[in-house]
């Protein structure tokens, strides 16, 4: 029978961070999947109500060892109960679970950065410079803090000074680790082995001589690196495709491929395929590294089977049926 897992009956996985643990891994396995061809299933659509602003997106893929997900959410504001994942059993094809998705996806859009921390970060990396002070910087840190148990110090900037003070508090508290606020970008990221870029900023945020050499910087939303940054890096992204082609231009890479300064060939691997030791992590140690982390749905089929998993391990959510 299927259950339905609310917020509220997630909370109890999301507020302990060892979970994260075990997400990881199978974030780690299901891009591994990805990379050697055995991802199905996967399909994005939009639609709307008569209001052709308010549009929904639709989003499928089906990973060995999770299933098929289906995320559904609004792309606008003001919707309620409007972003769910449903999972589907790999094999029957049954329906397993409604689950709540908006404090699963922080969790699902974290654990890539840590993957890639464990595996392009520089060796004994002990430090994280940190943009941004909402959910989405949470859910990196929580992962990086996971992935790397050498990480000691992280500075964090974010243009709200009350914001950036009670993150540093609380997560300083929550993950047993010295976070401290900072009041400019370049303190949060300059001698950093770690950048992460995790704000709703469209435009660069950080300076190319900020960046220390050598250093692995995270960026998960469009346009907040420098085209420098981009040139003189080793770039490693989650998914090429989406890169080059997805339905929004990512920035600063399609204008560098419009003037003719950079091409989809300047990307040195997708992240599965250096786990899979396909591809070199990096080739010397001042090479400085850009992880582009754009959003896949594998991801949320992922991360639905795993909370679907805790939740039957401690008796959450509530039992349904449709006939």
């Amino acid at each position: 029978m299927p259950i339905l897992l609310s917020e509220k009956d997630l909370a109890g996985l999301l507020n302990d961070p060892s979970n994260m643990d075990r997400l990881l891994t199978c974030i780690e396995e299901s891009l591994k999947a990805f990379s050697s061809g055995t991802v199905a299933g996967a399909v994005r659509l939009e639609t709307s109500l008569t209001d052709p602003k308010k549009k929904y997106r639709i989003t499928t893929s089906a990973v060995p060892g999770a299933g098929q997900g289906m995320r559904v959410n609004a792309l606008f504001r003001g919707a309620k109960d409007a972003y769910f994942i449903a999972l589907f059993d790999e094999v029957s094809g049954n329906l397993q679970a409604i689950l709540a998705g908006a404090a699963l996806n922080v969790w699902r859009t974290g654990a890539p950065a840590g993957v890639a921390s464990q595996y392009l970060a520089p060796p004994g990396a002990d430090s994280l410079g940190l943009i941004g002070s909402g959910r989405q910087a949470r859910g990196q840190l929580l992962a990086i803090r996971r992935a790397l148990p050498s990480l000691r110090k992280v500075r964090v900037f974010s243009p709200t000074r009350e914001h950036r003070e009670n993150f540093a508090q609380s997560m300083s508290e929550w993950l047993g680790i010295d976070v401290e606020a900072v009041d400019s970008p370049r303190a949060a990221v300059t001698d950093a082995p770690i950048v992460s870029l995790a704000t709703s900023y469209r435009s660069a945020i950080v300076e190319p001589g900020w960046i220390q050499p050598g250093a692995l910087v995270i960026s998960i939303t469009s346009g907040q690196l420098p085209v420098e940054t981009v040139k003189n890096s080793r770039v490693i992204v989650s998914w090429k495709e989406e890169v080059l082609g997805g339905e929004a231009p990512r920035r600063p890479y399609a204008a560098m491929i419009a003037d003719g300064s950079w091409s989809g060939d300047d990307i040195s691997a997708e992240l599965g395929d250096v786990l899979l030791g396909k591809a070199a992590a990096r080739r010397n140690e001042s090479e400085t590294i850009v992880f582009e982390s754009v959003g896949m749905s594998l991801w949320d089929s992922t991360a639905a089977a795993w909370a679907y998993r805790w939740a039957l391990e401690h008796n959450a959510g509530t039992p349904f049926s449709l006939e």
